[in-house]
């Protein structure tokens, strides 16, 4: 996993609501949610560029976009590509879990999941597509969207963000592509990190590392076929430090300002 590269900023403030209770001297609980904590992530205060926000991307519908079309959102992004047998599913379960409790915690207009691949010269706005019906039915999650784009302005915004990757021919036997069932011809290793954007378009919080999914059956069989050896590692035994959905809701809770958990 590569480390990230770019100085890390203290937090700004956090500001605490106080007072006393009515009818004794304790002092009140604040409603607001903490700040994670950094056993989760790394905090983060870093305006991102206006030229990366703008970089076109398309979706899994064929329409045009970008990170700054999103507006005032609170944006979660992870590289993810859909011929990844490694942690690409694993990473898309936890993602996709924490996307259903937001919005059923009301909040799909406030956060939007991005799953952007790492991999654009496959992933396709089509393979995407079939890719995301694996999770979720059409119509469902309304806050999650899968992106590509050219090759150059993928590879830009993700070289902007940290992430390191890189083309490499596919192991021999060539594992079966879960959708075509053809051979695949190459891999691209990549680092695994979901980072948050507030809606300011300020980067506040990386985490790094495997995703740890508490539901095993939150991977598509398809997929869950389709794991290599390093992926049924990585979702057997995880290991200590792998991120869960909960992970991302604190931040997410953090910056929206509202609790949101896998309760609701």
């Amino acid at each position: 996993m590569k480390s990230r590269t770019r100085a890390v900023s203290g937090l700004a403030s956090v500001v605490l609501l106080g007072g006393l209770l009515a009818g004794c001297g304790g002092a009140a609980e604040s409603s607001t949610p903490p700040v994670p904590s950094t056993s989760v992530g790394t905090h983060l205060n870093a305006p991102m560029a206006a030229s990366t926000m703008s970089l076109p991307l398309t979706d899994e519908h064929g329409r045009t976009t970008s990170l700054a079309g999103y507006g005032d959102k609170v944006l979660v992004i992870y590289p993810a590509m859909t011929a990844c047998a490694a942690d690409c599913p694993l990473d898309t379960a936890n993602i996709v879990s924490a996307a259903r409790a937001v919005d059923a915690a009301g909040l799909s207009k406030k956060v939007a999941f991005l799953s952007v691949t790492i991999d654009p010269a496959r992933d396709t706005p089509q393979r995407m597509a079939a890719f995301r019906k694996l999770y979720a039915a059409p119509g469902q999650l309304t806050n999650w969207d899968l992106l590509t784009g050219r090759e150059q302005d993928i590879a830009a915004l993700w070289k902007y963000l940290g992430v390191y990757f890189k083309k490499v021919p596919a192991e021999k036997p060539a594992p079966k592509d879960w959708l075509t069932g053809k051979p695949l011809t190459y891999d691209v290793q990549h680092g695994d990190e979901v980072f948050l954007i507030d809606g300011h378009g300020h980067e506040r919080f990386v985490i790094s590392g495997h995703a740890n999914v508490p539901k095993p059956g939150a991977i598509p069989a398809k997929l869950r076929g389709f794991l290599d050896e390093q992926g049924d590692q990585h979702l057997n035994h995880p290991g200590f430090g792998a991120w869960t959905p909960d992970d991302v809701l604190q931040a997410v809770s953090w910056l929206t300002g509202r609790e949101v958990s896998l309760r609701h």
